[in-house]
């Protein structure tokens, strides 16, 4: 998709304009060919007469080589800004994959590891608590730890999602964004 990209068709458009000034500074380099024809009355015998022209200038001293010039330069500094724009645009894209990758392995880590152990812990601790077995400060750890789990996946989540729409933003396409991972976070008792 990256061939694709709005930014990329822009500088593309750009050289593309840049070849079409080259071509007619070329052409105005040659000389043009005027023929001319018509009709003119002789007063002195009343007759019409055929007249034919042919004009050709000499192209010795006006040849347009300066505004060739300037024009393959100017075509010149269009493909390097293509050149430029698209691995400008690569190496953004690149990182930003890098990134994303980064980010959902990180939130699937976490939503597999980390919440169904901090669950499991604050459902242990609320029930020991119930139980007497337990103090209401670990079990207010068990719950603190758990919604720390639960930040943490939905920042590593958000970073991915963000991720993916700036990749589709710099591609120039929002159709087929799959960012993170679908499952929703657990719950427990204390967040009803």
């Amino acid at each position: 998709r990256l061939a694709s990209s709005p930014s990329l068709q822009r500088v593309k458009s750009n050289v593309a304009l840049r070849q079409a000034i080259v071509r007619v500074e070329n052409s105005k380099a040659t000389a043009d060919v005027t023929v001319s024809m018509g009709v003119q009355r002789d007063a002195q015998s009343g007759r019409n007469l055929a007249v034919v022209g042919l004009s050709m200038p000499f192209g010795v001293f006006d040849r347009n080589q300066g505004n060739i010039l300037e024009a393959l330069k100017r075509e010149e500094k269009a493909r390097d800004e293509l050149a430029l724009t698209e691995l400008q645009l690569r190496t953004s894209v690149l990182q930003a994959h890098a990134r994303l990758e980064a980010s959902r392995i990180e939130a699937q880590t976490i939503r597999d590891s980390v919440l169904p152990g901090a669950q499991a812990a604050y459902d242990a601790a609320t029930k020991g608590f119930e139980l007497g077995k337990f103090d209401f400060l670990d079990v207010l750890d068990a719950q603190r730890t758990l919604f720390q789990a639960r930040a943490q996946y939905q920042r590593a989540s958000g970073e991915a999602q963000r991720l993916a729409i700036d990749i589709d933003r710099q591609l120039g396409d929002s159709t087929d964004s799959d960012a993170t991972p679908t499952s929703t976070v657990p719950t427990s008792p204390a967040q009803r």
